[in-house]
């Protein structure tokens, strides 16, 4: 139900703000999920492995996703546990405990929050005890541990040689990668009602890094100093309550060659150009959840539960499905010519990418999904609440 936290910092689920709406009314509940669509499966799903990867994250809003490289999948839970699985069989590799830690001793648990992020070997991920950690890839030993100082929900952002955290309060941190010594600070976003979470910083190349925040912006910020370069401004807060003012970023910008794409809670959805710092278009859409992309489109999952695809180069609508209303929809994911997203049910649906149609849906695991898929060449990984990793793999059916 709707709850505040610490410094009034409002839960980023649409499910919090749609349980305050809703008890306005006695009579009909407007907010309700939809029942799980009938579909006729066009598309097969397997699932070529499945592996424990600790208890997950339970009913919390935290949105651990997997990391992968050529050789293995990298899955962390909650409550400090992170593993190394081998790509192909799901074996486990190795494993590290980092509730071990001192800091959390008198702590319910690691609270791990952000993360994973793979760089040069190197496994990033952050907590909410306010830790950021880093992790030998290939040993699963724990290279350093640096005090961040304030709770962390968004994913670290990792350079070439600095490694970046956003606080709930909107302060960006650097890191030495190789140390974990702090090198700079910068920033307070100011707001005391936002949404809980965070937009999750981006490094590109070793220039700047971006990020979105809770006043409707994304900050440009120069790696090397820390000084804030320019802000995008996506969406200008309106409403006459602190609730319907709500703005936030919350959503990780999309950056792809010389462009920045960006969309706000109750608010627009843009694109960019950088560093003309000038805006391509702007539509009108709302949401909390990351961006995906292909070589030519968008896809968006709305505060609705509906997903879009939008056309990159004039922001035009390419196909909307809203079958889903109200699901607790994940962010979503590219993966063999479909839009891939899950539910609170644990379905996984997969959407043509050229007309949005369900081409087939699965449920995967009864405890839900709620972090957005990732995807290599080969397969499909979902990581469900209760901590079972999948990999997927799908195939058109043969006609009989």
């Amino acid at each position: 139900m709707f709850s505040f936290f610490k410094k009034q910092f409002i839960s980023g689920t649409v499910l919090a703000l749609s349980a305050l709406a809703a008890g306005c009314s006695t009579d009909v509940d407007v907010y309700k999920p939809v029942s799980a669509p009938i579909v006729t499966n066009s598309v097969e799903t397997t699932v070529v492995w499945s592996a424990s990867v600790g208890s997950g994250v339970g009913n919390y809003y935290t949105r651990l996703t997997p990391a992968v490289d050529e050789v293995r999948v990298y899955a962390a839970s909650r409550n400090g546990d992170v593993f190394a699985l081998d790509r192909e069989t799901g074996s486990r590799e190795w494993h590290i405990d980092l509730d071990d830690e001192d800091e959390n001793d008198d702590r319910r648990s690691a609270r791990l929050s952000g993360g994973l992020v793979l760089q040069y070997g190197t496994l990033y991920v952050t907590s909410e005890n306010g830790y950021l950690y880093a992790i030998d890839a290939e040993e699963g030993t724990l290279k350093w541990k640096a005090e961040v100082g304030q709770e962390v929900m968004a994913s670290p952002a990792a350079g070439y040689d600095k490694v970046f955290v956003l606080t709930i309060t909107g302060q960006l941190l650097a890191f030495n990668s190789e140390t974990g010594e702090k090198i700079w600070a910068n920033g307070n976003d100011g707001n005391t009602v936002s949404l809980r979470g965070d937009s999750n910083p981006v490094a590109i190349s070793d220039q700047v890094v971006i990020y979105g925040t809770s006043n409707g912006k994304v900050n440009i910020v120069s790696q090397e100093t820390g000084v804030l370069i320019h802000q995008l401004n996506v969406n200008n807060a309106n409403g006459a309550t602190r609730i319907a003012r709500l703005n936030d970023v919350n959503s990780t910008p999309l950056s792809i060659m010389n462009e920045v794409y960006s969309v706000a809670f109750n608010g627009n959805f843009q694109g960019f150009l950088i560093p003309e710092f000038s805006s391509m278009w702007k539509r009108q859409y709302s949401s909390c959840l990351d961006l995906a992309s292909d070589s030519t489109d968008i896809a968006l999952t709305d505060v609705s539960g509906h997903v879009y695809s939008i056309i990159r180069v004039d922001g035009t609508q390419r196909w909307a499905n809203t079958r889903l209303t109200y699901r607790g929809v994940t962010a979503p994911a590219y993966f063999k010519r479909h839009v891939i997203v899950g539910d609170y049910e644990g379905y996984v649906y997969l959407l043509d990418d050229a007309t949005g149609e369900i081409k087939s849906m699965r449920m995967i695991d009864s405890s839900g999904l709620y972090a957005a898929p990732v995807s290599d060449d080969d397969y499909l990984y979902l990581q469900s609440r209760d901590g079972t990793l999948y990999a997927v793999d799908i195939e058109e059916k043969k006609e009989e």
